[in-house]
């Protein structure tokens, strides 16, 4: 059921509206559309007369948000008629608001007389229960989902004698998001070949995830945890061991990527001057005694001149070798 009520304003448009109702109420006047910013930290500002409807989207990411706190100025021309706007409050505006004049209709949060005071606040909990508490000059909304978004704002006038100083008046809206201290943090790891390690997969079970110490579970969501540093660990026998440390934002959802590597081992070698090292066909010469390997079969080439001498060498995972080159003078006596 819808309720219609045409209120006659001293300027310009007219703005419909009901009693205090339960049912879906139709707003007519002039929208404008807050521009809001993309970061749930951010706060925002709108404007909005008595000839207005204001519409105020959510920015950013609804996990984040505990609610909105909304700064009502009142410029002093209104206040020179208090009591004689009325300010409301709707949610679930429907259609799609836009910037022209249009009709609309929403379900109405709040209505109160404007104060004869300089500003005053409106609190929006976005989910129930909530700690919110009313003061002299803050009013609570009942909670809003974020799926009720956007909200519209409107003034009417209430009384008879509007002037035309009041009629004519800005009044400025701070929007401010109430964001508790968390962020998120969701957690990729992929394969040695660079693909995305499915957490329903048989791979999720061949590693270990540690958060701070604590052994947690490589899932499809995101990690809601308080801001700060954390440190995370993957311990596998399959894979090389990681830990990588990294901060968690207020209100933002960061990425976490561990590549898992094939364990390697340490290879140690030693040679007389002037000898060449070869390992499977490669050089290594240039990694100054010490060079990794992952685990199999791996063929070692020494060459010295014209002289070459191979070898096949098993490597395990997480073992130290040492290959030498000696040359020996053998002296036989007849």
């Amino acid at each position: 059921m819808k309720r219609f009520l045409t209120v006659p304003i001293a300027v310009g448009f007219l703005i419909a509206l009901a009693p205090l109702s339960v049912c879906a109420e139709q707003i007519r006047g002039q929208v404008t559309v807050a521009a809001a910013p993309a970061a749930v930290t951010d706060s925002y500002r709108a404007e909005i007369s008595m000839e207005q409807i204001t519409i105020l989207p959510l920015t950013g990411d609804p996990r984040f948000l505990d609610g909105l706190r909304l700064e009502i100025q009142v410029p002093a021309a209104a206040r020179m008629n208090p009591g004689a706007l009325g300010f409301y409050l709707y949610s679930s505006v429907s259609p799609a608001p836009e910037d022209r004049v249009m009709t609309l209709t929403g379900h109405r949060l709040l209505f109160l007389p404007m104060p004869n005071a300089a500003r005053f606040f409106v609190t929006i909990p976005l989910s129930e229960p909530h700690a919110f508490r009313a003061t002299a000059d803050t009013h609570v909304t009942p909670a809003v989902a974020p799926e009720a978004f956007p909200l519209a704002v409107a003034l009417v006038p209430i009384t008879k004698g509007i002037t035309q100083a009041t009629a004519r008046s800005q009044f400025s809206l701070q929007i401010e998001p109430i964001v508790p201290d968390i962020g998120a943090v969701k957690l990729i790891v992929r394969t040695p070949d660079g693909e995305v390690v499915d957490p329903e997969a048989a791979e999720q079970r061949e590693f270990t995830l540690h958060l701070n110490g604590d052994t947690i579970e490589y899932e499809h969501g995101e990690l809601v945890l308080r801001s700060g540093l954390y440190r995370i660990g993957l311990e596998s026998e399959k894979y090389e061991h990681e830990q990588l440390t990294f901060g968690v934002e207020r209100g933002r959802a960061a990425k976490v990527v561990f590549t898992l590597r094939e364990p390697q081992s340490v290879i140690r070698f030693e040679a007389p001057e002037g000898a060449e090292l070869f390992v499977n066909g490669e050089s290594v010469a240039h990694y100054n005694g010490e060079f990794t390997l992952p685990p199999g079969e791996h063929t070692v080439l020494f060459r010295v001149g014209d002289y070459a001498v191979s070898r096949r060498l098993l490597v395990e995972p997480r073992k130290s070798y040492q290959i030498s080159l000696g040359l020996d003078i053998l002296i036989e006596e007849n």
